[in-house]
C-alpha cells in the first residue's frame, strides 16, 4: 500500500476540536478507544487563538523573553526571521509557546559543546532547550541546528549505499565534545512541536522523558553526529512517556526512533515517514500503535524496520503493541524484517515480546471493524 501524507492549510490531526468516530471503535481491540486519548488534551490550538505576548529579533535575550512572557500567564513569543545563537541552555516554561515567524527562516543555532559522561563522569548531559515538569508548551515554525562545528555528520545520502561500521558503531574521534540534545522534554504533558526542522543534532534531536499527552506533527529531522552504540545519542526518543501522538513526522538518518523503557503506554505514530526503524526495546509497557507509516532502513543502517534491542543489553518489549497498514523496507528488502517478506494489507500484526523469537509476527485477527485503529474523523 502507498501512504498519503497530507497537511491541511487549517485542521489537522491533532487540532483542536478532534473528534472519533466511536462507531469504528471495535470491541474485539479495547485500546482504540485509549489510543483516541492520544496527544495533547483538546488539541494543539490554532495559530490564530493564542496572544502574541512579545515579539523578538536575534539581537534580544530568548531566555528573557521567555521569563517575561511565563510572567504575564504566558502566551506566544514570536521569533522574527534571523539567525539566533544559543550558547547556553534554554528553558521553557508553562503556558509559553515558541514560535518562528517562518520554519526555514527562523534558525537556532546551538553552538554549545560538552564532553560525553562516560568520558567525565562528573559532568551532566547538556541540553539546548529544556522543558521541565511544564505544561502547555509550544514549539512553532522553527528550525533547531547544531552548529559547533564545521563538519558533517557521519552518514550516507544515497538510500543504497553500503553498510558502514563508522555510521552506528564507531566514536566520534573529530570532536569528542558534541554531547548535546537539541530539545528534551521531561515530566510535562499537553504540549505539542509543531512544524519544526531538527537538524545536524549533536546527540539526540528531540525526546520526551516521562511524559503525558504530548504532540509531535510536521517535523523534520535530519543527521546526528553521535551515533555510537551505548553512547545515548541520535535517538528520537519517546522515553517511558504514554498518549503521546506522533503524525506526520519525517525522519531520517538518526539512530531510532524509539518507543521504550517503562510506562511507555498508549503512544500512537501515525502516517509518519521514516528512514530509520522503529525501536521498541528495554521494557516499554505495550499497547502503542504504528499506523500507515512508511518506514524504510537504509541498505547503510543497522536495523530492520522494527527493532527489539538485544538481549545482553536491554529487557524485551511490552505487550500488545500493534503495527497495521505500514509500508516497511528493511535495510532495502521489503517487510517488517528481511526474512518475513513483504507486508500484507490490512493484516494486524505485533511486536514480539520475546528475544530469540522473529521482531515481529503475524496476528489470527481479522483488521479492525472500520479499516483503522486510530479512527479519527475528518476535520471540517
Amino acid at each position: 500500500m502507498g501512504v498519503s501524507i497530507t497537511v491541511f492549510a487549517q485542521h489537522q490531526i491533532g487540532d483542536a476540536g478532534q473528534i472519533f468516530d466511536e462507531t469504528r471503535f471495535d470491541p474485539r481491540f479495547p485500546d482504540m478507544k485509549e489510543w483516541a486519548k492520544a496527544g495533547v488534551q483538546g488539541g494543539i490550538p490554532l495559530r490564530n487563538t493564542l496572544k502574541i505576548q512579545k515579539t523578538i529579533t536575534p539581537q534580544n535575550n530568548l531566555q528573557e523573553a521567555i521569563d517575561e512572557v511565563a510572567a504575564q500567564g504566558g502566551g506566544v513569543v514570536l521569533l522574527k526571521n534571523g539567525e539566533y545563537i544559543i550558547s547556553k541552555p534554554v528553558t521553557l516554561q508553562s503556558n509559553v509557546v515558541l514560535r518562528g515567524e517562518s520554519k526555514d527562516q527562523t534558525m537556532l543555532k546551538v553552538v554549545m559543546k560538552k564532553m560525553f559522561f562516560k568520558y567525565a563522569p562528573d559532568q551532566k548531559h547538556l541540553v539546548a532547550f529544556e522543558i521541565n515538569n511544564a505544561e502547555r508548551v509550544g514549539l512553532e515554525d522553527l528550525t533547531f541546528r547544531y552548529a559547533a562545528v564545521d563538519f558533517e555528520p557521519y552518514d550516507k545520502s544515497d538510500f543504497n549505499a553500503a553498510w558502514d561500521r563508522r555510521v552506528f558503531h564507531e566514536h566520534e574521534t573529530r570532536d569528542t565534545t558534541l554531547f548535546v540534545h537539541l530539545v528534551i522534554f521531561r515530566n510535562s504533558r499537553n504540549s505539542w512541536v509543531d512544524n519544526c526542522n531538527f537538524l545536524w543534532a549533536g546527540t539526540h534531536p528531540l525526546g520526551l522523558g516521562n511524559c503525558e499527552h504530548i504532540t509531535c506533527r510536521n517535523n523534520f529531522m535530519d543527521r546526528a553526529y553521535v551515533k555510537k552504540d551505548s553512547f545515548h545519542g541520535g535517538y528520537y526518543g519517546c522515553w517511558g512517556s504514554k498518549y503521546c501522538l506522533f503524525y506526520n513526522e519525517k525522519v531520517r538518518r538518526i539512530r531510532h526512533f524509539a518507543i521504550m523503557n517503562s510506562g511507555a503506554a498508549y503512544n500512537v505514530v501515525y502516517r509518519c515517514d521514516f528512514e530509520v526503524d522503529v525501536n521498541f526495546h528495554d521494557q516499554d509497557n505495550g499497547h502503542n500503535l504504528v499506523e500507515q507509516c512508511r518506514i524504510a532502513t537504509p541498505v547503510w543502517h543497522s536495523w530492520d524496520a522494527i527493532g527489539i534491542g538485544a538481549p545482553n543489553k536491554h529487557r524485551p518489549p511490552g505487550p500488545e503493541n500493534l503495527l497495521f497498514n505500514n509500508t516497511v523496507i528493511s535495510k532495502g528488502v521489503a517487510g517488517y524484517n528481511r526474512k518475513m517478506g513483504d507486508a500484507q494489507p490490512n493484516a494486524v500484526y505485533q511486536v514480539t515480546t520475546e528475544f530469540g523469537k522473529p521482531n515481529v509476527f503475524l496476528r489470527p485477527d481479522a483488521p479492525p471493524k472500520g479499516g483503522t485503529f486510530y479512527a479519527v474523523k475528518a476535520q471540517p
